[in-house]
Parts: C-alpha cells; structure tokens; sequence
C-alpha cells in the first residue's frame, strides 16, 4: 500500500527563538493562537455568521476553522487573507489585535460583539 503525502513549505512554520526575541511581549502575545482565535469568533458573531457558514464560505473544512477560533491551530496565510477580501477585516487586527486600522462599520459591529463576550 502507498501513502501519498504533500510537501508543506515554510508558510505555517512557527517563528523561530531568535525572531521571538525581536519581538515585544505585547505583540507575541498578541499573536498566540487563542487570542487570534478570539479575535476570529468576533467577527464571525459580528459576521453574523454560524461556524460552519464562514469555514463553507472560506472553503475550508469547519474542523479547520473550530480549531482556528478555540486556538489550536494557527490561522493560516491563505484564510487570513480570504477574511481580509470578502469581510474587510485587517491583518493589523486578525494577528496583531490592532482595532484602529478596522473600518468604522465592522469594528463598531466587533466592539459591540467583544463587550457581548465579556459580559457572558
């Protein structure tokens, strides 16, 4: 029997010690898996959409997305930017949790979804 496998490239590789160093504390913690996946359920929610809607709308498999919002799976590249084209989200936001370079619109729909969050 025989396994077909693909080559993944460097695009999901995890930073390197060296390149975590670079970084402030701040913005590593930003970027940990969790908080972006915090980030994503909000603007789902603020989407309006179920989890299975968005993952179809991405297409990507919505075993892939659950694991994008609880944070056990880094966003990829390719999603991240899907998000950015069809729902006008920023990278700024989805990786660094930076709400000022959001439009006015989606990050006022957002803040109410956050406040919504932190109150349950």
């Amino acid at each position: 029997m025989e396994i077909a496998t693909k080559l993944v490239t460097g695009h999901d590789q995890p930073m390197t010690n060296a390149q975590e160093k670079l970084l402030s504390t701040h913005t590593y913690t930003e970027m940990r898996p969790e908080n972006i996946g915090r980030r994503l359920t909000i603007l789902r929610e603020a989407l309006g959409l179920e989890k299975a809607e968005i993952a179809d709308a991405l297409g990507i498999e919505r075993t892939y997305w659950s694991r994008f919002e609880n944070g056990k799976r880094p966003i990829s590249d390719t999603t991240a930017a899907l998000l950015c084209e069809r729902y006008g989200v920023t990278l700024d936001f989805l990786i660094l949790g930076r709400w000022n370079t959001l439009p006015l619109e989606l990050a006022t729909k957002m803040r109410s979804v956050e406040a919504k969050l932190r109150t349950s």
